[in-house]
């Protein structure tokens, strides 16, 4: 079945019939037209899904990556589809799908402009080679279904290619905005967030007001809507600009007459402004939405990806590289020319850089950054971008010279760029000659200039602090103590901006880093990490960490406690959930992906997020209480944190833990100085050490031991002083800690850019966008255990089915820690989510009881926790009542479906066989709920794949009556697929390890093994 549409697009119907209405009446539409120029190619480098992938290389982006070297295979099934996102509706002319020799005989093409109601314009037979296709259409999202396979492959496509015109979009939606002014929570925001129940609102008394769009890039407008709140303007123009400071009109009126007014205007330009000049009433303007109908040209901003991500050739340098220069830092022009000395015979050059990516091979091992990618081809030894470099400290570039005898590879040199956009918050810092005066003594001191190096700044802003004020750096609290050079979050968005305004008022005006457990979203919550694991698309992982950055630097909100680096090898850990499953390999291949996605790049810039990894040395190979790995398995536990560090992680959060192996007796890893030097001896780490949450009385052996900061430690806390703290550190050790921490917000940028927008970035949260992909990580990780037949469902009109259990209506059971459940954003819980999809369905949902009930939905699990289980953490198995419920159904003779909530590995023996399906959801984030729903009633296929060994019997995991303790273990703590394992196999799994080897997922005696889960029904 092709994938499920996404309820989040459904949210505001009469918006879209607005809008349409809008677009028909406007002849914005091709109905009303008799002609239309041929399009052109609209689906390169879009958002792009399916079904599924034959492995990580061949993954779903590469159909339209614009490269015929790269190809989309699926596995070897016949159902299987690919869907791209065309970002907004385009007027669709022609397909053209080049093909692998694995082609489909038979197959269609779906158009869709919500991601709900699909068309179908073509189905036919598939022909080898490259395939053209006259097709005609409006769609965003256009998907390729395959009906039948040619070969015993899955299908392959090099390129899957889409053509037309979007005259329609609304590219104001979530744009950057400013206004003259705004009335109370109506913020300028307000009227492009696809909302019509939010406004923006000028304040009253004055009729010359406005409000101002950036579209980030050049567009080109056919046309404004403007949804009136009563409060409308008689008089009002619409003005473009290119730079934001020379305007030239676009279209005015003094007739206006509030309620939807619709404006045929052709221009182009990087912003508009809507300028009020008279008043309709007696209050400010106030707009519903302000929708802009064009299109936007994105190329200044996006790099051209001319190959894969590649690493440097090896052998000889043939030739020099002239500029930039080697370590050279460019503070004047995002566009700097490349030049290199010319090679005799040359027909062309290739030139290199390791620009950032979002499809990294995220489970190939080695540095990020040494990763480079092919970004343009020329004759002659210079060239100029024509797309500006986004701020970066570490720029890698070479250069290839292709002769008539073969390739040349030129010298490597390193540059950074860095032109940041200084802020204008009115704090009471002044600009100096393109720099702020954060210590407002008039003049531009070493450590405010950002064109030095970041070292120098360094070197220059030590020297003029106090020792206390260096403590201070060193500790959470800045919301009591400005000077704190930490805040722990999340904060209300005003409430931090209000923080950081008050940071900018101490002596030197040293910016604050605010970080909270948002470990699974800011505020788009999305799977944990367990789950994803069971969804094993790290593309699709890292671009979920894009989406939390993004957020987050809406507001300001520049750091985060996560990602998780653990392997989950002991089943009575309660935060197994939080990590990334048993096997080592995808805990790296996800922290990769999620540290590469949340900095923005593989390595720490101005538009980062700050990663945290934890819990050093490992946790899930024993807990919160002790790590019991040895010589050999702490082998296996450490693949993700070195992970992590090739995907450019400057902070590492050690556990509560202790391990009796690296320090045997010793203190938890955050004081003990052996787990702390084997993490910068034995792994290089050169970066930021941040506890956990320790008592006062842990902070001065925390730091002498080698932590740099004191994670959540309050300064004012009772009894203590940062006296006490200076008193028991030395200086030297103090300073050595500064220095991290100084570095690193000089790397982000934030002496530059503090803040974030806490009016308007608010409401580009939960983006349709946003939404979706969050909705599509919940659907790939729901794994289908067991069916017998009973899903998809197959109902009809009429037909009731009855949803029970704890978990059915439990807004918390989706998510743990600060991601939020968002009921006012459209969240469903699993019994919301099925009702309304029963409705479309004409089937009737009841809770608990039905009349005849062809069928019972039963969710159970544990609600929402985190150190600790919802239920004793021995008894990992379902409670009596929770099993009565499906025992009852059954007796009954209802065929029952067990929606687990499963945060942790349970033992299902005893009622596995009463269920006639088993769907597991993990913590599935906010679209659990609707992901289920769709899965049910067969929208999609699953694909999830069970991230642990699920036990046979408890006996596997503890002896009879045990406690959580290492002597009444039966299973091995430390090392993975163990479960009713021999000894002999246990050995085996060691030998693994210590050569380095993967471990297959073979061992033991489980009820279901690691990576168990049907594809498919």
């Amino acid at each position: 079945m092709p994938p499920a549409p996404h309820p989040g697009l459904l949210r505001h119907p009469a918006l879209v019939l607005t809008l349409l209405l809008a677009l028909i009446s406007g002849g914005l539409l091709a109905g009303g037209q008799a002609a239309r120029a041929e399009g052109v190619l609209v689906s390169q480098g879009k958002p792009t899904t399916a079904s599924s992938v034959e492995n990580a290389v061949m993954v779903a982006a590469a159909a339209t990556d614009g490269d015929l070297g790269t190809r989309w295979s699926s596995q070897a099934t016949d159902a299987q589809w690919l869907q791209v996102d065309l970002g907004a509706p385009v007027t669709v002319d022609r397909i053209t799908l080049h093909w692998e020799a694995a082609y489909a005989t038979r197959f269609r093409i779906e158009f869709s402009t919500d991601g709900s109601t699909w068309t179908s314009p073509h189905t036919g037979a598939g022909t080898p080679g490259v395939q053209h296709l006259a097709v005609a259409g409006v769609a965003r999202y256009v998907r390729w279904v395959g009906l039948g396979r040619a070969t015993g492959y899955g299908y392959s496509l090099w390129e899957f290619q889409v053509y037309g015109n979007a005259p329609s979009a609304n590219i104001a939606a979530y744009a950057q905005v400013s206004a003259s002014s705004h009335e109370g929570g109506n913020a300028p925001a307000a009227a492009l967030d696809g909302r019509l129940g939010t406004r923006w609102s000028s304040q009253f008394g004055n009729d010359h007001e406005w409000l101002r769009i950036d579209f980030g890039g050049r567009a080109q407008l056919t046309g404004v809507v403007l949804h009136w709140e009563g409060a409308y303007a008689k008089a009002h123009r619409l003005e473009l600009s290119d730079d934001g400071s020379a305007w030239r009109p676009l279209h005015s009126t003094t007739e206006g007459a509030g309620g939807v007014e619709r404006i045929s205007a052709a221009g182009s330009g990087r912003y508009l402004r809507w300028t009020g000049v008279t008043r309709a009433t007696g209050y400010g303007y106030s707009l519903w939405e302000l929708q802009v109908l064009g299109t936007v040209d994105n190329t200044a901003s996006t790099p051209p990806l001319l190959s894969p991500p590649t690493r440097p050739p090896g052998g000889p340098a043939r030739f020099a590289l002239h500029t930039p220069g080697d370590q050279a830092m460019i503070t004047d022009t995002r566009r700097p020319e490349f030049r290199w000395a010319a090679v005799p015979g040359a027909t062309r050059y290739e030139l290199w850089l390791n620009v950032s990516r979002a499809d990294y091979d995220y489970t190939a091992p080695g540095n990020l950054l040494d990763l480079h990618t092919k970004v343009a081809e020329t004759t002659t030894p210079n060239y100029t971008p024509a797309w500006d470099i986004p701020d970066r400290w570490t720029y890698r570039w070479h250069v290839l010279a292709v002769t008539g005898g073969g390739t040349q590879v030129s010298a490597g040199h390193t540059f950074s760029l860095y032109r940041p956009i200084l802020e204008t918050v009115a704090d009471g810092i002044g600009l100096i000659g393109g720099s702020r005066d954060l210590n407002r003594d008039g003049a531009i001191q070493p450590y405010e200039n950002w064109r030095l190096p970041v070292q120098a700044r360094v070197d220059d802003l030590l020297g003029r602090m106090t020792t206390e004020e260096k403590a201070y750096q060193l500790f959470y609290n800045a919301q009591r103590f400005p000077h704190s050079g930490w805040h722990f979050g999340p904060a209300d968005a005003q409430d931090l901006h209000n923080t950081l305004l008050a940071a900018s008022g101490t002596r030197l005006g040293i910016p604050f880093v605010t970080a909270g457990d948002t470990v699974s979203g800011y505020k788009t919550t999305y799977p944990t990490q367990s789950g994803l694991a069971a969804a094993g698309n790290h593309l699709l992982t890292h671009r979920l960490g894009d989406m939390q950055r993004r957020e987050q630097l809406e507001v300001g909100a520049r750091g985060t406690l996560g990602p998780i680096a653990e392997v989950g090898t002991k089943v009575l850990y309660p935060r197994i959930q939080e990590g990334n499953g048993e096997d080592a390999q995808v805990a790296a291949a996800q922290v990769r992906a999620l540290v590469s996605g949340l900095q923005g790049g593989p390595e720490l810039n101005p538009n980062s997020v700050l990663a945290t990894v934890k819990h050093w040395p490992g946790e899930g190979a024993g807990g919160e209480a002790l790590i019991v790995y040895d010589g050999v398995t702490i082998k296996y536990h450490l693949i993700p944190f070195r992970a992590a560090m090739e995907a450019g992680a400057v902070n590492i959060m050690p556990g509560y833990a202790g391990s009796s192996f690296l320090d045997p007796g010793g203190p938890g890893a955050g004081d003990s100085a052996k787990i702390l030097a084997y993490l910068r001896r034995e792994l290089g780490y050169p970066g930021l050490i941040t506890t956990d949450w320790l008592p006062s009385g842990s902070w001065v052996g925390a730091a002498n031991a080698g932590s740099d900061v004191m994670g959540g430690a309050d300064p004012g806390a009772p009894g203590y002083s940062i006296g006490q703290f200076i008193a028991g550190v030395p200086l030297s050790r103090i300073e050595d800690a500064v220095r991290r921490v100084l570095s690193l917000k000089f790397r982000l940028g934030i002496f530059e850019a503090p803040y974030g927008d806490p009016v308007n970035g608010p409401y580009r949260f939960h983006q349709p966008g946003h939404v979706q992909l969050a909705n599509q990580a919940a659907r790939e990780a729901l794994t289908l255990l067991k069916n017998d037949g009973v899903l998809p469902l197959r109902l009809t009109r009429g037909d009731n089915i009855v949803v029970a259990g704890p978990r059915a209506d439990d807004k918390a059971a989706c998510c743990i820690w600060t991601s939020f459940f968002h009921e006012e954003y459209g969240s469903q819980t699993m019994l919301a989510a099925i009702r309304a999809r029963a409705e479309a369905a004409g089937v009737t949902v009841h809770q608990d009881t039905a009349p005849n009930p062809k069928l019972a939905v039963v969710a159970v699990g544990e609600t929402s926790y985190t150190h600790g289980t919802n239920w004793v953490k021995e008894q990992p198995f379902l409670p009596p009542d929770q099993l009565a419920l499906i025992q009852d159904f059954r007796r009954r003779g209802i065929p029952v479906v067990v929606a687990l909530v499963l945060p942790r590995p349970y033992v299902i023996t005893e009622w596995h066989d009463q269920a006639g399906a088993i769907v597991l959801t993990y913590r599935g984030g906010e679209e659990m709920g609707p992901a289920l729903a769709s899965l049910l009633f067969g929208d999609f296929q699953p694909s999830g794949k069970l991230p642990w060994q699920l036990p046979r019997l408890l006996s596997d995991v503890l002896r009879p009556g045990g406690q959580d303790i290492l002597e009444d273990a039966n299973e091995a703590w430390d090392i993975p697929y163990d479960l009713g394992a021999t000894p002999a196999q246990r050995a085996e799994i060691r030998a693994h390890i210590d050569a380095g080897r993967p471990v297959p997922p073979v061992y033991g005696n489980p009820l279901y093994q690691f990576g168990s889960g049907r594809t498919g029904w």
